[in-house]
């Protein structure tokens, strides 16, 4: 989705303000994302001023790694055994 399409009240009420991304994202491979932000600063009268979303971001993952690829393998030999 393109982030004209994510309907700012919604974000904003999901996620309590002030908020921070942090942490993982989890990415598929060969997946094409789309990625834009907005911030928010508290003013003196408790109300916040919200930003107009950044320039977009567009990129697509990789392939699996060869360890990947070898979790999966093993993942699926362990499965087959017990069937």
């Amino acid at each position: 989705r393109s982030a004209q399409d994510v309907p700012t009240k919604l974000v904003a009420k999901a996620v309590p303000l002030p908020m921070t991304v942090r942490g993982h994202w989890f990415l598929s491979p060969r997946t094409e994302y789309s990625v834009a932000v907005q911030t928010a600063v508290k003013q003196s009268d408790g109300e916040y001023l919200v930003s107009g979303w950044s320039e977009t971001v567009e990129f697509c993952t990789g392939d699996y790694a060869k360890e990947h690829i070898a979790q999966l393998q093993e993942k699926a030999e362990l499965i087959a055994g017990r069937m």
